[in-house]
């Protein structure tokens, strides 16, 4: 990364993943430059991926959750200030110190939006009106430690989840390991279909079974019941009794600063080029308020991992300060872990690989034990290749089992990241030991499969 060493002011909106490391890089790329990060919270950074984990009582406490983040001579943290206006022709914003109520003003000379996303509700009846009276979130440690506190005081132990992404599968797993009874719905039939193919995805659901959880996918949620508090839930016309309710249906882009402002935005974020700046120049957009594509297909969309947030504000934190990078793109690497299950992906799956133009796409399934026969504590792993059945060509790939899964998710998509094929799979030599790993790994059993079925 080359210094360019101007003297500039930098301001970066919100101290998540994204404005963090946007912070870092501007002041690497340039020694001269002022940072300065304004924050509503009155801390500085926290993992909203370990909250679940939280509620389970994996991570001990949920302050373990929050870390700091030094001040330095060029780099200044406004916490507990929320900005209130963004001018950018005047290259100037306002924000309201939320302690004392006063209003500052600051100049600057590149602006970089890390506002993050909200939680969204469903427009149904009960979800708005028992906000705070059983409806829940989990998205940053005050709401999630509030979940956590009424599942433990809950009178009739049942908990109803609505949505079936990480996050939901993730609470609804720990709610499970607090003793509630849970019960988990999502108005379409596939889990996480943008990310697993049915196959796959048919072990999530035998996984939440296996551990008790009640499912209803296909079957969307009609009202939160209740006359002070929620006292049930209605979905697909069955009355199913509960005090407790968690809303985990996806994030919405906070883009209110593109008001008032020529700032482009829609409702995946605001939109920003290769260089994750708008169509302000000088302004640019990073992590869950940003509108992303994918390096593999171009669709548009937000990509909603903290992954994404960080290589986006390493781009805008560069830019910002006067350098030229560029970001390339999303493949949605992504892993969870539900119970004792490993669950990862990466890339394009069946449908979206055949949307994306493949025309010939070839889907290599493999399951096995990830090492010898005669290790103990021996687990099994499902692998599932997706490739272009006439060049070969990686496009992506699926894992779920109980360890395992996210290390050769990983390789698949550095393979894909860089156009890599089957044939380059089958010639990668992967480190071998018995209680490691097997000689002839599950990724080289499934590229010798795909290759012979390429062959033909």
């Amino acid at each position: 990364m080359q210094s360019i060493d101007r003297e500039m002011n930098v301001a970066i909106i919100g101290l998540g993943v994204g404005g963090l490391y946007a912070s870092k890089y501007a002041s690497g790329a340039n020694r001269k430059a002022n940072v300065t990060i304004i924050e509503k919270r009155d801390f500085d950074q926290f993992s909203p991926c370990g909250l679940p984990y939280a509620i389970e009582g994996v991570v001990k406490d949920f302050a373990d959750l929050q870390y700091s983040i030094p001040e330095t001579g060029r780099l200044k943290k406004l916490l507990s200030h929320e900005v209130q206006s963004v001018d950018v022709t005047g290259k100037k914003l306002k924000a309201k110190n939320l302690k004392t109520g006063e209003i500052i003003e600051l100049t600057w000379d590149t602006l970089v939006l890390a506002t993050g996303a909200d939680p969204t509700n469903l427009p149904i009846p009960g979800a708005e009106e028992f906000i705070g009276k059983g409806v829940h979130f989990c998205t940053n440690p005050s709401n999630a430690m509030a979940l956590r506190d009424a599942a433990l005081k809950s009178k009739n132990k049942a908990v109803c989840v609505v949505g079936g992404g990480a996050t939901g599968l993730e609470v609804a797993a720990a709610l499970k390991v607090l003793g509630l009874d849970v019960h988990i719905t999502k108005r379409t039939p596939p889990v996480m279909a943008d990310l697993f193919d049915p196959e796959m995805g048919a072990l999530v659901i035998n996984k939440l079974a296996e551990l008790g959880i009640h499912q209803y996918f296909g079957k969307g949620i009609e009202s939160v019941n209740g006359t002070d508090c929620v006292e049930s839930v209605t979905i697909a016309g069955q009355v199913i009794p509960c005090d407790m309710v968690v809303m985990a249906v996806g994030m919405r882009a906070r883009i209110y600063l593109a008001e008032g402002n020529d700032i482009i935005a829609n409702k995946n974020g605001f939109v920003t080029n290769e260089r994750m700046e708008t169509n302000v120049p000088g302004v640019f957009a990073v992590g869950d308020c940003a509108e992303s594509f994918s390096r593999l297909d171009g669709t548009k969309g937000p990509a909603l991992l903290a992954t994404t947030a960080y290589r986006q504000g390493a781009i805008a934190g560069i830019n910002a300060t006067g350098g030229d990078a560029k970001y390339k793109g999303f493949y949605n690497t992504f892993v969870s872990f539900v119970g004792d299950m490993e669950m990862a992906a990466t890339g394009l799956n069946m449908e979206a690989a055949q949307k994306a133009g493949h025309g010939n796409v070839k889907a290599i399934s493999v399951k096995g034990a990830i090492r010898p026969h005669y290790i103990a504590n021996n687990s099994e792993l499902s692998l599932r290749l997706v490739v272009d059945g006439d060049t070969g060509k990686i496009l992506g790939g699926q894992a779920i089992g109980k360890e395992g899964a996210a290390w050769r998710i990983n390789v698949i998509g550095i393979m894909a990241s860089k156009g890599m094929t089957i044939f380059d799979l089958q010639d990668t030599e992967f480190a071998y030991c018995p209680p490691v790993s097997d000689v002839f790994d599950l990724l080289s059993r499934a590229a010798d499969i795909a290759v012979k079925r390429i062959s033909r």
